[in-house]
This record gives C-alpha cells, structure tokens and sequence, in this order.
C-alpha cells in the first residue's frame, strides 16, 4: 500500500470511529551532509526521517498524536492519543481543517530536481572540497576552517482530511555553506558563504568559499567610531535577518495574543513609501516554494507591506477563522512530530531600481552594515532594540576602513519609516530576501 493510500485508509479508519473532523499528515524525508576539513572528507551523514501525524477534532476541542510507525495497531493507539488529548484540551469553536480547494498544478513550481540525486557521491565531495580550496585561495589571510560542508535534502508529503483534502508533493533542494577563520597579527574574524538552491545546476561552489573569504576579511582591524547620528547601508545579509523579526511580529497568531507591534495597523503607514514586503509560496525557484502549505491549503503570493502600508498579517486555518478572513496558506511544520504552526515561505523585500553602487555612492558620510548580533531580542511588542554591529565607514560614496564595536538602537517602525533607498540586487539566503537598505539618520553609539 502506497503512502497516498495509507494517509486515505488512516483517514478512512479515524471517521469510521465516530469522529467527523481528522486530518492525517504522512511526511519522508532524506538529508545528507557532506564535511571537509583540511581538503579531506571529515564527515558523511545521511539522515531518513519518516512518520505520521494525525489532528481530531471533537467537541470544539482539538486533539494531536504523532508515530514514526503507522501499521493498523500502532495507528489505533495514535488515535486512542489523539482523542484523549482532545478530551484534556479547551473547547475552540476556530478549530478547524482546511476546506478543498483547487490549487495551480505542482508541475508549475518545479519543486524537484532529479539531477540532484543522480549527482555521484564524489562529485558532491569535490563540490565542497571546492568551497574549502576557493576560500583559501581568496586569502592568504584565511588560517581555519570552522565548517565546510555541502548538503541535499529531499521529501515528500501527504495530507487528507475530512474535508475532502487530498494532497501528495515532493520537493528537494541542494546547496553549500563555509564558516572560515582569518588571522592578521593578534586578530582574528569569522566569515561565512552559503547558497542553497533549488536546481543542482545553480550551485557554484567557488562562490561560497569566496564570500566567506570577504565576510571574515573585510572586517580585519575594525575599530569603534565616535557617537554620531548618520545614514547606514544595510548589506542584504542583515536585511534578512531584520525579516526573521518581522516574520514573527507579522503573524496572525501573535497579533491575536496582543504580542505584535502592529496589531491593529492594518491600512496603516508602518514603513517608508518605497518598501513592500511580500511572501510568496509559489516563487518560481524559491526554497520554501511549495504546492500547499501543512495543512493543505494552497500556497500564494501575499504582499504584507506594500508601500508602506501594511496590508495582512500570515494566517493558518484556525488563526484566519479566528480573524474571520481566509487563510493565507502559512501553516508550516518542522516535521511529523509537531503540530501546524505559523510562518513564512519565501518572504522578501522587493527590489528597488539603484544598485547598490549607486546607494553607496549617494553617502557622503556612513555606515555599510555586514553583521549585527542581538537583532533577535528585539521587543514584538514595543519594537524597540538595540543591538551591536559591524561593517565598513563609508567616506565620500565608498567604504573606507573596517568598523565594529558599535551599537545601534531605535525602533523598528522608525526604522522602517526611514528606508530611503532599497538596491535592485534582491538576494535569497535560504528563504529569506533582501536587497542592499539605505536607512537616514540612525544613532550610532561608539567610543
């Protein structure tokens, strides 16, 4: 019996017991890692993961069990869980599945490439030998290797529910990251390169050793500047890392729980005219692109921000009846283990039309931003922050000497509302994009 089969006969057995609303998620998934070090393989891992889960609902009151196993007597123990997890759980009446809806067909997407499997095992080795080599070559000033490796991953999905959804997709992706280590006299600075693509082809593994090369190198002798308020350029690195905050102030379940800076925004100005946000779970070559979301509603482009304006929030099936809207197909799961939650798909921000040579040169005076630490303890709800950074001093439109030991803080929606200038070299680091930011005015704090 075929997976497909299993999640409908599962389906089948779970309404047959008496209950209405149940849903039966099946997921496999193959990951392999290569390691190197030293020009040398250090590690080879493969990693196999597959199960089932399963949701009840009865009553009003949700129920979740989960089994690596799903042969006709452990599923009848994943049941008995399941409903007996319901029983102790709090009646909701925004507990639901998705209802069936017609998606584009998965062919569109192009989620699998078969060359990434057929790739030789020793071609994948020399793929991240490669890295390795390129990043020492780079440099003379590269000393270490942290980590280098190259990966691939694979997996299918199946969902069915009571409501008539009936879904089955494989995607699988391969890619490289290299962490080096450069030394000049006393000194040492980290530097990383990844890039992770949908297509084997895409891959160019000289590219990441490369740029962990410049990351580590560029920051070599940094030293604080004196406190001033100036115009930064933020590096579309950093750019992504101020989504992964976003992301999780823009969710549906958060602004409902009172715990996002923009609950209650919708329609209005949270950000300068010139930036949208989008999140599109159908971007053609798109890491996270997919068919449907872990619930099994379709996919779909969303511009959160657009110019400026905030338009949505992400919603999952139960946070969009609760918000008595539509869902935006935004349910994510990590694995079989764990039950839908919320997040993005490939969320970025849309590229402007000037380089980032001509943002660069518009400076007369600056910052160029290529790492900041403690983004992530930004308030969601005040959106307040503060947060260290590194990067480049911008004299007369071109980066100068190295700069670090400096702190900005501010505010996110200040923050937002000062992008003056948004780069036309829109950049994906996994699923997450940005182009190069040009932000007025920021307090910097140094010696």
């Amino acid at each position: 019996m075929s997976a497909v089969q299993s999640a409908n006969s599962i389906l089948q057995q779970i309404l047959s017991q008496g209950i209405s609303q149940a849903e039966v998620y099946l997921s496999s998934s193959k990951t392999r890692k290569i390691d190197v070090l030293d020009q040398k393989v250090e590690a080879i891992e493969e990693i196999r993961d597959c199960g089932c889960a399963i949701r009840v609902i009865k009553d009003q009151k949700l129920g979740f069990a989960y089994s690596a196993d799903y042969d006709e007597t452990v599923m009848a123990e994943m049941l008995s869980q399941a409903i007996k997890n319901a029983e102790h759980s709090t009646a909701d009446e925004n507990h639901c599945f998705p209802e069936k809806i017609k998606a584009s067909p998965e062919k569109e997407l192009a989620l699998y490439d078969p060359e990434i499997e057929r790739t030789p095992i020793d071609k994948k080795i020399d793929c991240a030998l490669s890295m390795e080599k390129a990043a020492y070559a780079a440099d003379r000033r590269v000393k270490k290797t942290e980590k280098v490796s190259y990966s691939d991953s694979e997996s299918e999905v199946w969902i069915s529910n009571s409501n008539g959804v009936e879904i089955n997709y494989k995607l699988n992706y391969c890619g490289g990251f290299a962490d080096i280590i450069a030394v000049e006299g006393e000194e040492m600075e980290s530097g990383f390169g990844m890039s992770y693509h949908k297509k084997y082809a895409a891959l160019i593994p000289e590219e990441v050793g490369k740029e962990a090369t410049r990351r580590a190198t560029e920051l070599l002798g940094g030293k604080p500047i004196p406190s001033q308020k100036i115009p930064i350029l933020l590096d579309p690195l950093v750019g992504t890392q101020l989504l992964q905050v976003l992301s999780t102030i823009l969710s549906a379940e958060a602004v409902q729980k009172g715990k996002s800076l923009f609950a209650g925004k919708i329609g209005k100005a949270i950000a300068a005219n010139a930036l949208t946000l989008i999140d599109n779970g159908r971007l053609p070559d798109g890491l996270a692109s997919e068919p449907f979301d872990a619930e099994g509603t379709p996919t779909q482009e969303t511009k959160l921000i657009e110019k400026g304006i905030l338009n949505n929030y992400f919603f999952n099936a139960y946070t969009a009846r609760k918000g008595q809207t539509r869902s935006t197909g935004n349910a994510t799961r990590s694995s079989f283990k764990s039950a839908p939650a919320i997040g993005p798909t490939n969320l970025f921000f849309s590229p402007g039309a000037q380089s980032p040579q001509s943002l660069l040169g518009s400076v007369k005076q600056g910052l160029y931003i290529t790492r900041v630490m403690g983004l992530h303890t930004a308030n969601p709800i005040s959106g307040d922050f503060s947060l260290g950074a590194a990067g480049s001093m911008i004299e007369k439109g071109e980066k100068t000497y190295p700069v670090r030991g400096v702190t900005i803080a501010g505010n996110l929606i200040d923050l937002l509302k000062a992008i003056e200038g948004i780069g036309n070299d829109l950049r994906f680091f996994a699923s997450l994009g940005s182009p190069t930011l040009l932000i007025s005015g920021i307090t910097i704090s140094g010696e």
